[in-house]
């Protein structure tokens, strides 16, 4: 009780607080007096007037304070010839001290405000030299000085001009130095000061150069009335024309132009020509030459364009390449069509001359087919099946009309690889659209048009003669030559020399790709090789040179092969002095134009690494910035090589990313130390891992959960099949060795691994059927493949050889199966696409078809229809015929002479 009473009355009263001691005597002290600044010299007014042996100085200081206190200055400083006359502190005689080098003080008490008044003689002779002092600054003054007749002061303070208003010189500083000098003549007599600037802007057209020029004159000091310019390689219907212009005369290679008033300031002309240029495939002329006279400096920048075909291409010597852009204002807008090449000079334009290239096409038709090749497969009962392989090289036509003979019907055309659809004209012939031939550096690329004929004619006699017409083409073709299979059975009569008739072909091998497989691999090949030239035509030129490499790896070389690799030695700067320079720039300039895309990508990405490098996101806006720069060298490769503008940008992105780099370690280090004194100072911290690189690998849990939404929505389900999905380029899909599954094993056909992506081999021939029937009518196995990629029924194989090859869909589900289990799933996934190719195989074909083998074992021509080409293989004896320059719109028949032997020697 006496414990609590005691606390009771020493707790404080209600409505109070305790404080510890410390912090009451901080609260309750007095406040800092804060000491009022000391006085200072707020205004100076000086006026000098020359007297007999120096300068007499007159000085008024206002000198100011809050409140009242004391002032000291050097009033003088390093003057010890100086003779103060009177000094005055206000209305009281001022107090100075003069030191033994020759400085003065003065000191004094203000209060408020005082005035510091002082005579002194300085001397020196300012007309010889500057008399120069050191004065007791001020925060604002003038200074003024009367000169002696005839001349004028020049008044320099701290090593500079002073500022001067009217007669005043403005100035409060330490330092001031005075001299007397002759005053400047009036702007009329002093001589002109010009600085000149030439803008030249010169367009190549088809048959002449336009020329624009923008001349500029700065009048710096003086004035003009007349001006002059050496000029050369202008044509005579210059015109010059300008707001103060009175009119101009050519006195040889100078032109004088007379203006209509003197000019003080700016004088700007233009000025037109023309000049005609040869219609030679390579001609040259003189670059445009405007350098302005009588001007103390003057700049020079050139910008060339074109509008039409004809390649400019620049030689100038002591010019300097810039990149359009770069070019000042007075130079811009002075060309039309589209820019190619800018230039810079300082001092005068030099002499430089212009090779103009024109690309001159040869006189030819609009299209010729190289080679026509034909591949005739004929029946006992009259049927033909006719694959014709045309090689055409296509200039400027817009289709190829095909006349088919009488009797026959076209059933398939396929123009460079992929089908095509003719339209039939009312005459019966078919229009086959074409495409566009590939330039290169040594020639057109020709691509191939495949057309499928089936015929009906009259049963095959045991001693048979009749004509075969082919298709009439209205293109000139180089080479016909024609490989016809008789039926099963039958010899021919004919011998080498007979007609047409040739042992081999002489002409034309070309087409096969001097492959020796057969026409398998030659269509194979050819697959590769338009895949090469569609990844030329979109700049992918990695991809297309390893298409082309892939086709070595074959053994495969030909025309198209060596023209297709002279183009990506020109992009990659490996091309040839011995080759036209015309049709280097040509392609060089084609592929540029595609490069659209590539364009708009790159200055998306730089925009994006921008907008991240403005939140702060340092480490993906270097991603940015490195993907930018990959796509700029890229198309740096497609530059001529007097263009430097996306060298140019491409530098101005190299030097982005280093300062994102160097600003991204930067942040690394501040967040490095500010989590190291976080974790001292409080004994725990928060660590971010924003910025820093993890050693190890992420996991992924095994299983179709695990992998991307798009790999694992590949898989087939029941009886889907699915499309293809390009690989990457540096995965091998149709590899020998999948994760050590063979190729026999895992159910992929054997053949070339070509750059990445999914080959697309012939369709898989069934097993032979029991042979019931004794038809050899071939006509119901005759189709192209379908578009959607499913697999279609074959006719059967030879028993001889027996090979089981997988459609596209195969070779997918095998490289997905790999991505999800390895060596067991890509077996598992093979032999159930085989189970299921098998069934589909077996539900298409009827129970009664009439393409089975005779009783007597003679096979029936054998029929291959797949995404790579229709084949017609060699069944019966084969005979040769070839013929050269076929004109366009001739007819074409061979003749056929055969019979059966009564005695087969099989």
């Amino acid at each position: 009780m006496l414990l609590a009473l005691v606390l009771a009355l020493v707790a404080p009263p209600a409505g109070t607080a305790e404080i510890a001691g410390e912090r009451y005597r901080e609260w309750t002290k007095p406040p800092v007096e804060v000491a009022a600044p000391a006085p200072w010299v707020a205004r100076r007014e000086l006026s000098f007037r020359p007297v007999e042996g120096g300068l007499q100085l007159r000085g008024r200081w206002t000198i100011k304070s809050f409140g009242t206190g004391w002032f000291s200055g050097e009033l003088f400083a390093d003057a010890p010839a100086l003779r103060v006359v009177s000094a005055r502190w206000g209305a009281a005689p001022a107090t100075l001290k003069v030191d033994a080098a020759g400085a003065m003080t003065v000191t004094g008490r203000v209060a408020g405000s005082v005035e510091l008044t002082v005579e002194a003689f300085v001397p020196g002779d300012p007309t010889r030299e500057a008399v120069a002092l050191k004065l007791l600054p001020a925060v604002r003054g003038t200074i003024e000085a009367a000169a002696p007749t005839g001349l004028a002061p020049a008044l320099r303070v701290d090593g500079e001009a002073a500022l001067a208003v009217r007669e005043k010189q403005w100035s409060g500083a330490r330092e001031v130095a005075l001299s007397f000098v002759t005053p400047p003549a009036p702007a009329a007599d002093r001589p002109p000061v010009v600085v000149a600037k030439v803008g030249i802007g010169v367009t190549v057209g088809d048959a002449e150069l336009r020329g624009r020029a923008r001349a500029v004159w700065e009048v710096r000091q003086g004035e003009v009335s007349t001006l002059a310019l050496e000029t050369a390689g202008l044509g005579a219907d210059l015109e010059v024309v300008g707001a103060n212009v009175r009119g101009f005369t050519r006195e040889g290679e100078r032109v004088r132009v007379e203006l209509q008033a003197p000019v003080r300031d700016r004088v700007e002309l233009e000025l037109r020509w023309s000049q005609a240029i040869g219609k030679a495939a390579e001609s040259r002329v003189s670059l445009p030459k405007i350098a302005p006279v009588d001007v103390f400096h003057s700049e020079v920048a050139l910008q060339l364009a074109r509008d039409g075909e004809v390649e400019a291409v620049p030689e100038a010597p002591g010019w300097s390449y810039v990149a359009s852009a770069a070019l000042p204002g007075w130079a811009q807008g002075l060309v039309e069509g589209t820019a190619t090449t800018a230039l810079v000079q300082q001092g005068g334009a030099g002499a430089g001359s212009l090779s103009l290239l024109r690309f001159v096409p040869l006189e030819g038709p609009p299209v010729v087919v190289n080679v026509a090749a034909y591949t005739i497969a004929t029946s006992r009962e009259g049927r033909a099946l006719v694959r014709a392989h045309y090689e055409v090289r296509n200039e400027r036509a817009a289709h190829l009309r095909l006349s088919p003979p009488a009797g026959f019907k076209v059933i398939g055309v396929r123009v460079g690889g992929q089908t095509a659809a003719p339209a039939r004209a009312k005459d019966g012939s078919w229009i086959v659209p074409l495409l566009r031939s590939v330039e290169t550096v040594t020639g057109l690329l020709s691509f191939p048009v495949e057309v499928i004929l089936l015929g009906e004619a009259s049963e095959w006699r045991r001693r048979e003669t009749r004509e075969l017409r082919l298709p009439t083409l209205d293109a000139p073709v180089a080479v016909s030559r024609l490989t016809l299979h008789l039926p099963p059975g039958y010899r021919s009569r004919k011998r080498a020399g007979d007609g047409d008739v040739v042992a081999a072909f002489t002409r034309g091998e070309g087409i096969t790709y001097g492959l020796g497989v057969g026409e398998v691999g030659a269509a194979q090949a050819d697959m590769v090789f338009q895949d090469a030239v569609q990844a030329w035509m979109r700049n992918d030129f990695r991809a297309a040179q390893d298409k082309l490499d892939a086709l070595r790896g074959m053994g495969a070389k030909n025309e198209n092969i060596a023209r297709l690799q002279s183009n990506l030695d020109v992009v990659a700067g490996k091309s040839s002095v011995s080759q036209d320079m015309s049709l280097q720039r040509r392609v060089r300039e084609q592929a540029k134009a595609r490069a659209y895309a590539d364009v708009q990508a790159q200055a998306e990405l730089k925009k994006k690494a921008e907008d991240e490098r403005a939140r702060g996101d340092y480490a993906a806006s270097a991603s940015s910035y490195q993907q930018a720069i990959a796509v700029g060298d890229k198309l740096a490769q497609l530059e001529q090589t007097e263009v430097v503008d996306q060298k140019t940008t491409n530098a101005a992105l190299v030097e982005e990313y280093r300062q994102v780099q160097t600003q991204s370690s930067e942040g690394r280090r501040k967040r490095t130390k500010k989590i190291g004194g976080k974790a001292k100072s409080s004994g725990s911290s928060v660590y971010d891992f924003a910025d820093d690189t993890l050693s190890g690998s992420m996991t992924t849990p095994t299983g179709s959960a695990g992998l991307p939404k798009q790999a694992a929505g590949n898989v087939p389900a029941g009886g889907e099949v699915t499309k293809p999905v390009e690989a990457p380029a540096d995965q091998e899909v149709a590899d020998r060795d999948l994760d050590g599954v063979s190729a026999a094993d895992s159910g992929v056909a054997d053949g070339p691994a070509l750059g990445g992506d999914v080959a697309k081999p012939p369709v898989a021939a069934p097993e032979p059927a029991p042979a019931t029937s004794t038809s050899r009518d071939f006509t119901a196995v005759v189709d192209l493949a379908p578009t959607s990629g499913a697999p279609m029924p074959s006719p059967p194989a030879p028993p001889e050889e027996p090979r089981v090859m997988r459609t596209a869909a195969a070779l997918e589900v095998v490289t997905v199966q790999r991505r999800l289990g390895g060596r067991l799933a890509a077996r598992r996934a093979s032999r159930a696409m085989d189970t299921k190719f098998k069934a589909e195989r077996s539900r298409s074909e009827a129970p009664g078809r009439k393409d089975r083998l005779n009783v007597a074992g003679m096979p029936s021509p054998e029929v291959h229809a797949s995404a790579l080409s229709v084949v017609v293989p060699a069944v019966g004896e084969a005979v040769r015929y070839q013929r050269l320059l076929l004109p366009a719109g001739a007819a074409y028949a061979v003749e056929i002479s055969a019979k059966e032997p009564l005695i087969a020697k099989e």
